[in-house]
């Protein structure tokens, strides 16, 4: 599944229509967008929509959702809502939940949206990492699994929520719960929601769509001045990288050339910081994500842990190759990968 803009979904649709069955989800700027990837491949996509006010709106147990009021006028129902946004010709919409920041409020998300009859919805539960570990993980299970539609969670907070051991047994605790959950927004956290139960996840075509990061505080970056080359997904050790970062490890080896069928045929790490670059990179990435997605979708659900498991070990041996080839001893793994591998299968 691929989260996307509605800049970039034609781009997206592009790439894994010819080719993928799956999900796309595009943004509230999307009617036209959506409705010409879903007349290009209808046979092969499900489109979906996503507003995020969790982005701008904050839910109280009192008004969990974002139902703002037109000029003056009185707000829409959720009803309305929802209806509204299928109008524009996607499959499935997520509701216009505000970003969780308690049990009560996510309670009353679900009890809201469970009101709703109307076909093709998706309950968007955008919770703080913080939800996902100790006792209140718990009641984080038990409220989604009362919900009658699926359920979008997006997992928020700085940098990446699933360093940490505990959040990353969180995401496993809730996809093989009883309720039917995707993760949203995410990177390679999604194939771990896959592997464990859960729906599916969906991965952000472009780097903001990786990561969210609600409230009045924009994300941060750990580098000053911020970064501005091309994250690039090497997919040999599943890792997305500024160019910036990983262009000095090549410079005594063999550099990374796409050698992706029908991408790029470019060396990585001669991307630079223009328009025309970022979008290369954009479109390699998903191009180098999709199979893996696919091959794990092909695997008995039984296995699928084991095999993902596995392949992480893979990519870990991948890693020593890699600072044995470009003797940069100074390589290593994402925290989240490093995180995954611990927490075994």
């Amino acid at each position: 599944m691929a989260t996307s803009a509605a800049s970039v979904s034609n781009a997206v649709g592009e790439v894994v229509g010819s080719a993928f069955s799956g999900l796309v989800i595009v943004d509230e700027r999307c009617a036209r967008a959506a409705r010409a990837v879903k007349s290009t491949y209808r046979s092969r996509l499900v489109v979906g929509k996503d507003t995020a006010a969790y982005l701008r709106y904050t839910a109280t147990p009192s008004e969990p959702m974002y139902l703002p009021s037109i000029l003056d006028g009185a707000a829409p129902s959720l009803a309305t809502c929802m209806q509204d946004q299928l109008a524009d010709g996607v499959d499935f919409a997520l509701t216009p939940t505000g970003r969780i920041g308690d049990l009560a409020s996510l309670d009353a998300a679900v009890t809201e949206a469970n009101a709703l009859t109307v076909p093709g919805i998706v309950l968007a539960a955008p919770v703080p990492k913080q939800l996902l570990t100790g006792s209140e993980r718990t009641g984080v299970v038990a409220i989604l699994e009362r919900s009658r539609h699926p359920v979008a969670l997006i997992v928020t907070g700085q940098f990446d929520p699933f360093a940490e051991a505990q959040v990353a047994e969180g995401l496993r605790v809730i996809a093989s719960s009883a309720a039917d959950v995707f993760l949203h927004r995410s990177d390679f956290a999604a194939f771990e929601a896959l592997a464990h139960g859960g729906l599916g996840g969906s991965i952000g075509y472009l780097a903001g769509l990786r990561h969210t990061v609600t409230g009045r505080r924009p994300a941060k970056t750990r580098k000053e001045p911020p970064d501005r080359s091309p994250i690039v997904l090497l997919p040999e050790i599943d890792s997305f990288r500024h160019q910036a970062v990983f262009e000095p490890w090549f410079r005594n080896a063999r550099p990374p050339i796409c050698s992706l069928p029908s991408c790029c045929g470019r060396d990585l790490t001669t991307l630079t910081n223009n328009a025309a670059d970022h979008a290369i990179a954009n479109l390699h990435n998903l191009r180098a994500w999709l199979p893996l997605g696919e091959q794990l979708t092909t695997i008995p659900i039984a296995s699928r842990r084991a095999w993902l498991h596995t392949y992480r070990q893979s990519v870990e041996k991948a890693y020593a190759d890699l600072r044995r080839r470009t003797r940069v001893r100074a390589i290593t793994m994402d925290a989240s990968q490093q995180t995954w591998l611990k927490l075994g299968s």
